[in-house]
């Protein structure tokens, strides 16, 4: 299993400029410079997220500079699967698009409105349609929609289009990963993985080794 990131790398973080974090960009960038990282991404919710959750972010992030020290940090968004077509909310701070860099695709409770027996479908529909812009799926074996997942289906058409996973540190931590359809991903994922803490406040970046580990317990690493 080729992992596509390393220890000082971590491109699933959210702030409190533009998501549910506890901190600021400026704050995740002077602390993850702190415990030697070297690069990160900033990758907020979508819109759709946002407005679930009644929470809506307007800062210019053009003007933003990194002014502490010689960290290399990224902008992206988490993207939402919205339904069972192909249709995804890449929309973030009051309806800007953001197509670049690392783009992640996510499932999220309460924005995903469908049937979720169908959600092995929805994802694949949405794969086929972005695929050029995915960088990895996020949390896919996530214990809120595992039970529906067709994992070979879903091996099928991340193998086809080279995109990896997430094996996603926060979720490993608190228990919310569903391991043996992840077990079973991986044993067919030829597109590799990118172990990420899904932080939501300076102590989860501290959460990489778990990631690394599960993937050394398992003998892929």
């Amino acid at each position: 299993m080729k992992v596509l990131n390393t220890m000082g790398e971590d491109y699933h973080i959210h702030s409190i400029n533009f998501s549910d974090w506890m901190n600021t960009i400026d704050e995740i960038v002077q602390y993850a410079h702190k415990i030697w990282m070297k690069r990160v991404a900033i990758t907020d919710h979508s819109q759709a997220t946002l407005e679930a959750g009644t929470r809506n972010y307007r800062v210019n992030l053009k003007r933003w500079k990194n002014m502490h020290n010689d960290l290399d940090i990224i902008f992206g968004v988490e993207w939402d699967l919205l339904d069972e077509e192909w249709n995804c909310c890449f929309e973030i701070w009051t309806k800007h698009s953001i197509e670049e860099d690392f783009c992640i695709l996510s499932c999220h409770d309460g924005v995903y409105q469908w049937d979720l027996k169908n959600i092995t479908q929805a994802y694949i529909n949405a794969i086929e349609k972005y695929h050029d812009k995915i960088k990895f799926i996020w949390h896919i074996c996530s214990k809120k929609t595992s039970q529906y997942l067709n994992i070979p289906k879903i091996a099928e058409v991340l193998n086809k289009y080279n995109i990896p996973i997430e094996i996603n540190c926060s979720y490993l931590k608190l228990d919310r990963t569903d391991t043996s359809k992840l077990d079973q991903l991986l044993k067919l994922l030829k597109s590799g993985v990118y172990v990420c803490t899904d932080a939501h406040c300076l102590h989860d970046l501290q959460l990489k080794e778990l990631g690394f580990q599960y993937l050394k317990d398992r003998g892929y690493i």
